[in-house]
Order: C-alpha cells, then sequence, then structure tokens
C-alpha cells in the first residue's frame, strides 16, 4: 500500500524516528547514495537488483510495477535522462515504515552535465541555460520505500 495520501507525500514528522537504529539509518541513506549512481553505470540488471521483484515506481511516466514492466521502462522510456545526467539526493529523511523497513526521503536533482548531442541523447536543448552551459535539469522531492533482505536494502517503492 502507497504511503501517498491524495496523490501526495505524507506529512513529515518534526522529530526524528527513534525507532530506526542509527545503522539502519545510515545504510539505508548509503543505499540509496549507492542505487542513484548505479543509473550513472548504466547497467540495467545491476540497477533492477536493488529493487525487490514485486516493487512499485510512481513516475511522471505512470506507475510501473514489477521487473519486467521496470526493465521495459528502463530499456524503452528511460534512457534519455542517462547519458550525460548525473543524479544528487540530499537532506535525506528516515522514518520506519513497518516492521522490516524504512522510508527515506529526499530531494533529488539531475544535472545534465554532457551536451547531448555529445552523448547521442533526443534531449535536446533540455537543462541547458541562456548562457548555453549545463544547469540543474530536474528537480524531485523523492521517497523510496526500503525492505531489509539478506542481500541488504531492496526498493519495494519508488
Amino acid at each position: 500500500m502507497s504511503l501517498l495520501v491524495n496523490g501526495k507525500f505524507p506529512p513529515v514528522s518534526a522529530i526524528t524516528s527513534s525507532d530506526v537504529t542509527a545503522e539502519e539509518r545510515t545504510s539505508a541513506v548509503d543505499f540509496v547514495n549507492r542505487s542513484n549512481l548505479l543509473f550513472e553505470e548504466w547497467d540495467i540488471e545491476k540497477v533492477l537488483s536493488t529493487f525487490l521483484d514485486d516493487s512499485t515506481v510512481f513516475h511522471f511516466y505512470g506507475v510501473i510495477e514489477g521487473r519486467e514492466e521496470n526493465r521495459k521502462f528502463l530499456t524503452e522510456t528511460y534512457p534519455y535522462l542517462i547519458s550525460g545526467v548525473t543524479r544528487h539526493a540530499t537532506n535525506h529523511i528516515v522514518d520506519r515504515d513497518g516492521e522490516d523497513g524504512v522510508v527515506v526521503r529526499y530531494h533529488e536533482q539531475l544535472f545534465r552535465n554532457v551536451w547531448p548531442t555529445d552523448v547521442g541523447s533526443d534531449a535536446g536543448t533540455a537543462g541547458e541555460r541562456m548562457d548555453g552551459l549545463p544547469a540543474l535539469w530536474l528537480y524531485s522531492p523523492m521517497m523510496d520505500r526500503l525492505r531489509k533482505t539478506d542481500d541488504g536494502w531492496k526498493i519495494f517503492e519508488r
């Protein structure tokens, strides 16, 4: 079940969750940062390995459910958001999400750092400033619901 209420993120508590251990907090933030860097490596199978088989992704292109839909999305729809784009996740907040999970909220900024034409992208001039330099391309509030597995954290819902 999604934590989204009326299509919006639920409110953030002003108090740090005391039921999230320091190890859970640091490892969850590390996992989110690693997951974002894997997109820059662009090994789709490696990226998919960070998601549970029955994960759900809410994206501005729609809802993606399960590993095969995610694979298709990453292969057919998402590639223009990869080449020449770097991801920066900031302001992580970690709260308990069920007995075996946490929810990590953060801000994600995508920066275009290589001209789209230099990497064969059809992104055109998206992310180009008036002075012709690459710029902040996309900003998004993010919420990753993670579940602990034998292999560490996995994305249950993004």
